[in-house]
């Protein structure tokens, strides 16, 4: 009977392995595109080149386990139960620790879209977001006393600054941090998809499936030395994948104090080399506000005109409440061919002067901003929670029904058990304007939409 199990729990694993290989692991999504079958809008999905990367690497583990194993002298059962332990356990780490790590720090513009996502939907979702101080004026039609929150913090990061720069440096009180630089971040969290979890469930079925203690049938005495010596063999891996995971994160932390010690000493051309090598290191420091800011306060004192100077003006502007030359530029930078990482500072700063003017109840301005913004990334909840409000109480019924069905496709792929009253909100929102038009067969459907979302 033992066996039997053995030999079951063997084929899920290799199963589940398979069907990690089939399903995606993380998947951000990146724009909208028309519904030929269903009607609506269907989001369009982008995967970190990480991914292609670690499945290659659990073909190439479990290839070269059946080849040590027909290749191997002992070809016996102990010889393929240890090959196939040692595989498990190899796949493992490197699922469970090593891709976390090389999709958040690598994967730069797409794992930075994924945490402008998630810290959008918390915006939304947290106690000081609109979720909660918008259910005070739910009853009122137009929802005129409502203010929009801004997204907070302004200074974006994907995950926090590196601050230590030698492995003393690690200790409890940078838990939280040191779980966010391997990679274990909200916005991973939020992404993560069924092949990941497949790919490490059927890796530790692996390990549990091929490993026969004594008692057993069939049991061999020496393959309980195996499982001994696996166990720290696993978790010493484990710790040594997470040390080398960290090494590029303490090489950028030493690199950002060296560029902080030259600009302290006006050796502002030393300052943005060390700006370069810290970004080399950490790819996704390139989509850090304070990066951004730093590298654009820099080459400015090198009299260089870029667009990181042209997003330091911008900046500028809006912190010292010229809003609208703050508006040009940052309209400016959208139009213009830049690199990602200053488009999406860009994008944010056009965002948070849209809200203001929302909030300044210049709903016409608003409402051209944020569909030119829409039209620019489409996935943008915030602008699109604002776009409600703004046709809401301009009594645009079918630009309503259009950003509705937009933010429902949006949300349905974030994992956030708060997404309903939102959705609940979004319909309550298009009901009131079906009543104001007398659209009752579609006002019940929407009524219901708020109910059930």
């Amino acid at each position: 009977m033992p066996s039997l199990v053995h030999r079951i729990s063997r084929f899920i694993a290799f199963a589940l392995l398979a069907l990690g290989l089939l399903l995606p692991w993380f998947q951000v999504p990146v724009g909208l595109s028309d519904n030929p079958s269903g009607g609506g809008y269907a989001l369009v999905f982008k995967q970190p080149i990480s991914t292609v990367g670690l499945k290659i690497f659990v073909v190439g583990v479990l290839l070269g386990a059946c080849w040590f194993r027909f290749r191997s002298e002992s070809s016996g059962p102990l010889s393929w139960a240890r090959s196939m332990t040692v595989s498990g356990s190899l796949l493992l780490v490197a699922i469970g620790v090593l891709y976390p790590a090389l999709t958040m720090q690598r994967c730069g513009e797409l794992s930075a879209h994924a945490a402008w996502l998630q810290t959008q939907n918390d915006s939304l979702i947290q106690p000081r977001g609109d979720l909660f101080t918008a259910q005070e004026y739910a009853y009122q039609p137009g929802q005129p006393e409502v203010n929009v929150k801004e997204v907070l913090p302004r200074a974006f990061a994907a995950i926090p600054s590196p601050s230590i720069t030698f492995l003393t440096d690690l200790h409890l009180a940078k838990l939280s941090d040191i779980v966010m630089w391997l990679g274990y971040s909200p916005a991973f969290c939020q992404f993560i998809c069924r092949g990941w979890f497949c790919a490490i469930f059927g890796s530790f079925l692996l390990i549990v499936s091929f490993n026969r203690f004594s008692g057993e049938e069939g049991a061999h005495g020496e393959n309980v030395e195996v499982v001994y010596r696996l166990i720290p063999f696993l978790f010493g891996g484990a710790f040594a994948v997470c040390i080398v995971c960290l090494f590029p994160v303490m090489m950028a932390g030493g690199e950002l104090a060296e560029a902080r010690t030259a600009a302290t000493e006006a050796r502002f051309a030393e300052s943005l080399y060390h700006l370069d090598r810290a970004e080399a290191w950490l790819p996704i420091l390139a989509y850090h506000t304070d990066i951004l800011y730093q590298r654009g306060w820099l080459e400015r004192r090198l009299n260089v005109k870029s667009a990181h100077t042209q997003l330091f003006s911008a900046l500028r502007e809006e912190a010292e409440g010229f809003y609208s030359q703050a508006t040009q530029s940052y309209v400016a930078l959208l139009g213009a061919s830049t690199e990602k990482a200053v488009w999406n500072e860009a994008f944010r700063g056009a965002l948070r002067l849209a809200i203001k003017d929302f909030n300044s109840g210049l709903i016409d301005r608003v409402t051209s901003c944020l569909a030119r913004l829409t039209t620019l990334d489409s996935t943008c909840i915030k602008a699109n929670y604002v776009l409600q409000m703004a046709y809401l109480r301009a009594s645009r019924k079918s630009e309503l029904e259009d950003t509705v069905a937009r933010f429902e496709t949006v949300y349905s792929c974030l994992q956030s058990l708060e997404r309903s009253p939102l959705l609940a909100s979004a319909h309550r929102r298009l009901a009131d304007l079906e009543f104001d038009y007398h659209d009752f067969n579609r006002l019940g459907d929407e009524m219901r939409a708020a109910v059930t979302p």
